[in-house]
C-alpha cells in the first residue's frame, strides 16, 4: 500500500529524481577532491625548480577542476532529460490543447446501449450494490445492449464537486488515479488506450465476475473519474471503444 501511494509520474517525484541525480554528482565531486588532495599538493623534491613545481600544482588543480565541470555538466544534462512529470489530473487538457472541464450527463442511448430506467434500473442497482450504500457524490447508470431488461454495462461517475475527488485531482496524475482505481478493483492486464478528443486518460483491465472474466474501464479528465464495467465483454480493445463512445456521448 505504501508503494501504491507513490506517484512516479508526479511533479514531486520528478523533482526528487533531479535532486537525487545532482546529490550523487555533488558526492562524486566531493570524493574526487578529497581523494586527490595529496596528489594536487604534492611537494617538489629538494633542489627542483620552485616555479616549475608551482606550475605542476596548478595543472593538477585545473585538471581536477575540469573533471569536476564535466561531472556537473553530465549530471545536469541527465537531470534535465529525466524531468518529464505528468501533469496533475486537474490540469488535463483536450486533444486540441484547450482546458477541459466536461460535465457528465449519461445519455439515454449510445452505441446500441439503452439506459435502464424504472424497475429495470432498480433491479440492476440492487444486483450490483447488494445492499451497499454509495456516497452521495457518486452517480450510477445501467445499460442494456440486447433489450432483455438486464444490464450489460454499468457506470459509476465521481466528480470534483466531492471534496475528496477534487483533492485527488489537484494532487495526483491521471496515471496515479488509474493505479489506485484498478488496484482497488483487483484488475489484471490493465492497458491504456486512446482517450479521444477530450484528452485525459482511458484504461481497461480484466476483473473477475460471477460467471468469469469481465472488463473494467475508466476514464479521467480534469473534473471526473468514471468507471465502466462491461459484464459480457472480455476483449480490452473492444471495451475501450465502447467506453470511448460512452464518454463522447456523455461529455458536454
Amino acid at each position: 500500500m505504501i508503494v501504491a501511494s507513490i506517484d512516479p509520474s508526479s511533479q514531486a517525484y520528478a523533482a526528487g529524481e533531479v535532486i537525487g541525480c545532482m546529490t550523487a554528482a555533488a558526492l562524486a565531486i566531493g570524493a574526487l577532491w578529497w581523494l586527490t588532495r595529496a596528489w594536487r599538493r604534492e611537494s617538489a623534491p629538494p633542489g627542483s625548480d620552485p616555479a616549475r613545481a608551482a606550475r605542476g600544482k596548478r595543472k593538477r588543480t585545473w585538471f581536477i577542476a575540469g573533471v569536476t565541470l564535466f561531472i556537473a555538466a553530465a549530471a545536469s544534462v541527465k537531470a534535465a532529460a529525466s524531468y518529464d512529470p505528468e501533469p496533475r489530473a486537474v490540469e488535463t487538457r483536450a486533444a486540441d490543447g484547450t482546458e477541459e472541464y466536461p460535465v457528465i450527463v449519461l445519455p439515454e442511448l449510445f452505441d446500441r446501449f439503452r439506459l435502464l430506467t424504472g424497475e429495470d434500473a432498480t433491479r440492476a442497482e440492487t444486483e450490483v450494490l447488494a445492499g451497499r450504500k454509495l456516497p452521495h457524490s457518486m452517480r450510477t447508470g445501467y445499460y442494456d445492449q440486447d433489450a432483455d431488461g438486464a444490464f450489460d454495462l454499468f457506470v459509476l461517475v465521481s466528480s470534483d464537486w466531492d471534496p475528496r475527488v477534487a483533492e485527488s485531482k489537484a494532487s495526483k496524475s491521471v496515471s496515479q488515479e488509474f493505479r489506485n482505481y484498478f488496484a482497488g478493483a483487483k484488475a489484471r492486464d490493465v492497458a491504456r488506450f486512446d482517450a479521444g478528443r477530450h484528452g485525459g486518460g482511458l484504461a481497461c483491465g480484466h476483473v473477475s465476475g460471477p460467471d468469469g472474466d469481465q472488463t473494467l474501464c475508466a476514464w479521467s479528465d480534469a473534473a471526473n473519474l468514471v468507471g465502466v464495467r462491461l459484464v459480457r465483454e472480455t476483449d480490452l480493445a473492444a471495451a475501450a471503444r465502447t467506453t470511448l463512445a460512452l464518454r463522447n456521448a456523455a461529455s458536454s
